[in-house]
């Protein structure tokens, strides 16, 4: 079905200018002239319009070259510009890259040039070409810079609506994965919030039970009982940690709800417990800061009481100009303990977190103890990754494909004005600079030698100069009488010379041009 709509779309393209070319010709020259050349332009245009899919830079070119043949004749044809304009069209629309057209469109001009050059230098008027060759880049830049820049235009944008459906597509099958993953990641919040709040009150309580349990004050039926729930509470702990293990993963985020209480808090329910506490440093820090400088508290407190049951506890909270230290470090433990290590799950938290808000973290043995120290910017924030949905790619793609329709018109635009201001300059530099003093026109006598008549003529002869014949065996030169750009009825002063002398001098008026 594709294949037959885009057959039958080359067809219509072929006859309408196949039947557009044989109108022209048929209206300008009878059936009994029929030259051989025009039977060459029409095999000519058959040609670009069935290479046209498949090449269409030779598409292009064909329809060039038939162009280029009859304005070289003198010969307006509709035909051949519309098809150059639409093989210019095909080419930007069908080809990928850019650059077999520029090099095309540069060929174009080289070859131009160089006619204009061999032309001008022929003729004598190597400045008439060069306006020439100007015109001729105009007419390249309006009838097929200009369409090529379209074709590209719709071919990009086409390929960037394609490309933003495809991956607004991948994002909705993103998001579905995004959402399972992220249930996973509220399990793994789960499990560190409890770990985190759970975990600090059973070391506590494991703690105070151990106190009891050496207390020589009690009779041993509560010893008894103070083992006991010590060796509850290390039991809930172990349980709580394996629970953990199975929600959790290493390396997740930190709790969505820390700690409400203060830095102090801690300490003191810590000292309740039986630890041996030192406090020290400013304590008031909030916002970011402060909950982080909690959550270090709070995880070196709950280390300290598992892994080193009756150590002095240092905690110090220093506030300098732009970053906030906080440290807890203990001594060796009076009692051993099970050396099984542990998960670090809390201590991997910290990290993280510290790590996100552009702070430093070191955690590890010192002086036989162990000590966590953290330093935090104040000018930390909450780091939130840009989401990218649908819309947003799609208003992407939007924004991109306004981006090359301007492009796409400005472009060649800036080319054509660039031409234009070129071309009207050098003409208002030709105009001023042609001017012949009707006084000093008016000296001139028929016989009078050529060098004594060309020191007294401007630097430059007009471009738009009248096609008169010359005399016989003689060549002529045309100057304005005087510096009119846009009235083309001013007397225009013509001089005439055979190899030594001036042979007419006449003045030639708008009726005549």
């Amino acid at each position: 079905m594709e294949r037959t709509r885009t057959l039958a779309v080359d067809v219509a393209i072929g006859v309408t200018l196949c039947a557009l070319f044989g109108l022209e010709v048929l209206l300008n020259l009878p059936v009994t002239k029929l030259t051989w050349d025009v039977f060459g332009l029409f095999g000519l245009l058959v040609c670009a319009v069935v290479v046209s899919r498949r090449l269409p830079l030779v598409s292009f070119m064909l329809a060039s070259a038939g162009l280029a043949y009859l304005v070289l004749l003198g010969i307006g044809t509709v035909s051949f510009t519309m098809a150059a304009m639409l093989t210019s069209y095909l080419l930007g629309r069908r080809m990928a890259g850019p650059r077999p057209a520029v090099y095309a469109f540069a060929a174009l001009a080289a070859v131009g040039l160089g006619y204009a050059v061999v032309l001008g230098f022929v003729r004598g008027r190597l400045d008439t070409q060069m306006m020439q060759w100007l015109w001729m880049v105009f007419g390249l830049v309006l009838f097929a810079v200009f369409p090529w820049f379209a074709g590209r235009f719709v071919r990009q944008r086409a390929e960037l609506l394609r490309a933003g459906w495809q991956r607004a597509e991948q994002l909705e099958r993103e998001q579905r994965i995004i959402a399972e993953r992220e249930r996973l990641r509220e399990r793994a919040r789960i499990a560190q919030d409890m770990h985190d709040s759970l975990g600090h009150e059973l070391a506590l309580i494991a703690l105070r039970a151990g106190g009891l349990e050496v207390d020589r004050g009690l009779d041993d039926r509560h010893r008894q009982a103070a083992g006991e729930l010590r060796m509850t509470a290390g039991q809930a702990s172990e349980t709580l940690r394996t629970i953990i293990g199975l929600l959790g993963e290493p390396g997740t985020l930190a709790p969505l709800r820390p700690t409400s209480d203060s830095v102090a808090d801690l300490v003191e329910r810590a000292r309740a417990s039986g630890m041996a506490v030192d406090l020290g440093g400013d304590l008031d820090v909030t916002g970011v800061v402060g909950l982080a400088v909690r959550r270090v508290v709070q995880e070196g407190l709950t280390n300290a009481a598992k892994y080193a049951p009756g150590a002095a506890v240092a905690v110090s909270v220093e506030r300098g100009e732009s970053v906030t230290s906080v440290s807890v470090v203990n001594g060796q433990p009076v009692r051993s303990v099970a050396a099984d290590g542990g998960t670090q799950r809390g201590l991997i938290g910290l990290r993280e977190r510290t790590l996100l808000m552009g702070g430093t973290f070191a955690a590890g043995p010192e002086d036989g103890g162990f000590a966590v120290r953290v330093r935090l910017p104040h000018d930390a924030v909450t780091v939130v990754e840009p989401i990218e949905t649908t819309e947003s790619v799609r208003e992407q793609v939007r924004r991109t494909a306004r981006r090359g329709l301007i492009v796409a018109v400005g472009a060649p635009a800036a080319i054509a004005f660039g031409l234009v201001a070129v071309m009207f300059g050098y003409y208002a530099y030709s105009v001023t600079h042609s001017v012949l003093p009707r006084a000093e026109f008016d000296q001139f006598w028929i016989g009078q030698p050529k060098d004594d008549v060309e020191a007294a003529l401007p630097e430059m002869e007009m471009l738009d100069a009248p096609t008169l014949p010359n005399p016989p065996g003689a060549g002529c030169r045309y100057y304005l009488a005087e510096p009119a750009m846009f009235d083309f009825h001013a007397p225009v002063l013509r001089v005439c010379f055979d190899a030594d002398r001036l042979v007419a001098k006449d003045v030639v008026r708008g009726s005549q041009q």
